[in-house]
């Protein structure tokens, strides 16, 4: 594949510094997740170093393993401990190529691995029985379609065919039993339905979310479940009201919960009692994203906590207690907050970052003096090999007033400006996350919208990362209230806090500028269209027509329909950013994979055809070969925010309108609150607006890009 095109290469300082910044933000090793043993003496973790996935076993005491050695020496991921052995399970990919082996590891001292299995497909969920004798895959076949966490390209296991063949039904994940033993691997039920997430210890019974439509559309409408594997039949225990994740089945299979909330899910648990059918939201638990439950009731969780995570138990009678909130992310499979606890619950591992430390997996007793104290447990990024950049960003929760009175939160990211420095408002860049049910948390480097937001914070900027409604971490209500609302309401809680900060005299009117990936790329394309806010917009990775979305998109006809975005064609459209206006123009940048079939590279070129239309200021479209809903290789990731920081930089704007213009039919942009933006010189300082809106001083290669230019 081609390199980069010379107009590539970073000539600008900050350029440079952009392209510095993210590339160290590629050289961290990533944990996936972590596992406890069932004895608590070891913790084994999926990590992803640059050169390919690793796992390594570390001792659950002592100090952390040094970052260059894996103790088994072997590829993998997705480790599972089987119960009553020193054996690990997982999942690797072999020297040869191809699809996945299942291998079992002895973990004693001189102990081997062997291969068990080759994986009919790609192995999306790995169980294993509480006896130690079986294990329970969920696969998604070859061509299987994926999400936008998945990063929305087809399931492949070898190279792509041709031509690509889609018929009705195909492509539908599903379940196998591996006899551990022996290797031997079967399919198993539920005849005729796409099995979405799956609990299970064993046996015939297992509970799962599922639903007839193979594509990520049929996710948006799948129900609960109870499995006989045996017969191939599921028996419906729960029809929500948006939809489900994290299923967990009680050891004793009389009692099951799972969480249900929207789209991208966080929310609240429903417990199920499988023999009499009864079942109970527990609405004083939100935002759970990992449950486990016990024979009696009792319910541990983990989940989203506003900027943070919080983690608890629910006892029997519903006594709530809450272990620990931190602005901190602790994460796990689906990049969610997760949990591991030995088999005796007294120790708990997680995979934890949090604003000045990198991600490492951690460990912390559960009772005593210390419970609940997380210490690290390896040293995959030692603080020595961080790029100073990276170790000097400031990140702190900041939250302002909208209109209506609602409180919204999110992030600043910033460098603490130098001695040298010239004082006054800073360039802003407004990073919106998507989802909508997603949410900027307390990280070391957030890497949402290209992992721009660290990048341009070192470059210079005010990084502003807000949760609007829509967000997660902030109860199931507020993830609800954009339902019908879309690029209503959220936008102008963006809007807001980016007066608020301009009334405050800390960021610079003139020099604004928003970006947006997925949902939030609809945001910013939205902002750019109807408002003279911004300086300059990219917009990533965006559905941009919501008619076309519907008949295109993998999740199309499941999304915008849980979003109630339009039911017919006319509604679609004026709902879409093709069709906004309001202000004079903004300039635009509009970043896309190639085979990105969530929101299909069409949405980027039908933006880009309706702002050269239109004519109002400049748009360029850079579409990424090999590249899906998000961007995974290192070399273009570089590109992209090369060429990003270019854009911003070489569009300085104009002053933003004198008064509010209209940003939808009945509806008027947001000015900063009157608190806000009566705030004293003296009260000007980063930081944020506290609840009575009072200001107050804070304590593979690249290949080119394909691309279309309008100047």
């Amino acid at each position: 594949m081609p390199g980069p095109t010379p107009s590539a290469a970073p000539q600008h300082p900050a350029q440079r510094l952009v392209r510095r910044v993210r590339a160290a933000m590629s050289r961290l090793v990533q944990p996936g997740e972590a596992r406890l043993s069932p004895d608590g003496t070891t913790v084994a973790v999926a990590a992803f170093h640059p050169e390919g996935a690793r796992l390594h076993l570390v001792p659950a005491s002592g100090e952390p393993e040094d970052p260059t050695r894996a103790e088994d020496g072997i590829p993998g991921h997705s480790p599972r401990w089987i119960p009553g052995t020193r054996a690990l399970l997982h999942l690797a990919a072999p020297d040869s190529g191809g699809p996945a082996e299942i291998r079992v590891h002895d973990c004693a001292p001189g102990g081997t691995s062997r291969t068990l299995a080759v994986v009919p497909g790609e192995a999306e969920d790995l169980l294993v029985s509480a006896d130690g004798t079986e294990a329970l895959l969920l696969v998604a076949p070859e061509g299987a379609e994926r999400d936008g966490m998945h990063v929305g390209l087809p399931v492949r296991l070898g190279p792509a065919p041709d031509p690509e063949q889609y018929l009705p039904g195909a492509g539908r994940r599903t379940l196998y039993r591996l006899d551990l033993a022996t290797g031997a691997l079967c399919a198993t039920g539920p005849d005729g339905l796409t099995v979405w997430n799956v609990a299970w210890r064993g046996g015939d019974l297992a509970v799962a979310t599922v639903c007839e439509d193979p594509l990520p559309a049929g996710y948006y409408t799948a129900r609960f479940a109870a499995l006989d594997l045996a017969e191939g039949t599921a028996r419906t225990l729960h029809i929500p009201d948006g939809q489900l994740a994290a299923p967990t089945l009680a050891p004793g299979g009389r009692l099951a919960a799972v969480v249900e909330g929207i789209s991208i899910v966080a929310g609240q648990p429903v417990l199920v009692d499988l023999e009499t059918g009864t079942r109970r939201t527990l609405t004083e638990i939100e935002d759970a994203t990992w449950l486990d439950l016990a024979d009696d009731g009792t319910l541990r969780f983990a989940g989203l906590a506003g900027t943070g995570t919080r983690t608890g138990v629910r006892a029997p009678d519903g006594t709530l207690t809450v272990h620990r909130t931190e602005e901190a992310g602790l994460t796990g499979p689906g990049y969610q907050p997760f949990l591991s606890h030995s088999g005796d619950g007294r120790l708990v591992t997680a995979v934890r970052d949090a604003p000045g430390t990198p991600p490492e997996a951690v460990l912390a007793p559960t009772e005593g003096p210390g419970a609940w104290r997380w210490r690290p447990v390896t040293r995959l990024n030692p603080a020595t090999e961080q790029d100073p950049a990276l170790t000097a960003l400031r990140s702190r929760p900041h939250h302002w007033r909208a209109p209506d009175g609602t409180t919204v939160h999110g992030l600043l990211l910033d460098h603490p400006p130098q001695d040298d420095a010239a004082p006054g408002p800073r360039p802003l860049a407004v990073l919106l996350h998507g989802g909508p049910s997603w949410q900027w948390t307390s990280g070391y480097a957030p890497a949402d919208v290209l992992g721009l937001g660290p990048a341009l914070a070192a470059a210079g900027h005010l990084v502003l990362l807000p949760n609007p409604r829509g967000s997660s971490g902030y109860g199931l209500g507020r993830a609800r209230a954009v339902i019908g609302d879309t690029g209503g309401a959220d936008l102008d809680d963006v809007l807001c806090g980016v007066r608020d900060l301009h009334a405050r005299g800390l960021a610079d009117p003139v020099r604004t500028t928003v970006l947006g990936h997925s949902y939030g790329g609809y945001l910013a394309a939205l902002a750019a269209a109807r408002t003279d806010l911004f300086a300059a917009a990219v917009v990533v990775s965006a559905p941009t027509d919501w008619y076309s979305f519907r008949h295109s998109s993998v999740i199309g006809g499941g999304y915008d329909r849980t979003y109630r975005i339009g039911e017919d064609p006319a509604a679609l459209h004026a709902a879409s950013a093709v069709a906004a206006h309001g202000g004079h123009g903004t300039p635009t940048l509009i970043v896309h994979g190639l085979g990105d079939r969530v929101t299909p590279v069409g949405q980027a070129h039908e933006l880009y055809r309706a702002l050269t239309a239109a004519g109002n200021a400049p748009a360029e479209l850079l579409v990424y070969p090999y590249e899906g809903h998000e961007f995974t290789d290192p070399q273009r990731l570089l590109d992209a925010a090369a060429r990003v920081e270019d854009w911003l930089r070489t569009h300085p704007g104009r002053h933003p309108e004198p008064a509010p213009r209209t940003s939808a039919p009945g509806r008027t942009l947001p000015r900063a609150s009157a608190e806000t933006a009566s705030a004293r010189p003296e009260d000007r300082a980063l930081g944020t607006v506290p609840e009575d809106g009072t200001p107050r001083t804070p304590s593979g290669t690249a290949a080119h890009p394909a691309r279309e230019q309008e100047r």
